[in-house]
């Protein structure tokens, strides 16, 4: 799974979204990947720990 948040867009582009939506009857959202983080050793095991406390698996992106 990738998070993304939502992407900035400029009001000429949401223009050709919206057209585009209208065109197909669906709404669009538009989102931006994210940069993944680079993690210190320690910062990584500490992740992987609360990875295996929990069950999951996480991922750290820059902010």
């Amino acid at each position: 799974m990738i998070c993304m948040g939502y992407a900035n867009l400029s009001a000429e582009n949401i223009e050709k979204v919206k057209a585009i939506e209208k065109e197909m009857n669906v709404t669009l959202l538009a989102y931006e990947v994210p940069a993944y983080s680079s993690l210190k050793e320690d910062d990584l095991k500490k992740i992987k720990d609360l990875e295996k406390d929990l069950g999951l698996s996480l991922v750290a992106y820059e902010v």
